[in-house]
């Protein structure tokens, strides 16, 4: 399921991250990597319960977000194809403009830190704590 015309939803690059039920927006958000997902699961999991998910990238990690707030549908800019696979296999329909083999990190010199973190766990409840301590690893080597 696709959702119509997204340069609108996600207002031009005004959101990277748009959440709807029943045809209406329930949330919006902007930021990179995990945070708008992450930010919503903590603050409002039950936005996601039978949501369709509007993201301009799904990585791995994301996507566990996504499974364990119980989305029924995510649709992706880009997906990389280890989401894709991860969501598919939990039962949540995706789709996406573009699937990658992989997630780039920022600097593009090599794999996305959050992918590379969970690319080789395969519940989605073992992703969010090994999320977590990605995202405080990285945000205390910024200080």
């Amino acid at each position: 399921m696709k959702p119509e015309n997204l340069s609108a939803l996600f207002e031009n690059g005004a959101y990277t991250l748009v959440v709807q039920k029943d045809g209406a927006t329930v949330h919006k958000d902007f930021g990179r990597g995990v945070g708008p997902a992450l930010r919503l699961y903590d603050a409002q999991p039950e936005l996601l319960k039978g949501a369709l998910v509007c993201d301009t990238i799904v990585g791995k990690a994301t996507a566990a977000i996504y499974i364990l707030g119980g989305a029924s549908c995510v649709y992706a800019e880009i997906m990389s194809a280890a989401a894709a696979d991860f969501l598919n296999a939990n039962g949540v329909d995706c789709a996406c403009k573009t699937k990658t083999e992989k997630l780039l990190n920022r600097q593009g010199t090599g794999l996305c830190p959050f992918e590379q973190a969970v690319l080789e766990l395969e519940k989605p409840e073992d992703c969010l704590p090994v999320i977590r301590a990605t995202l405080a690893r990285l945000m205390a080597g910024k200080k």
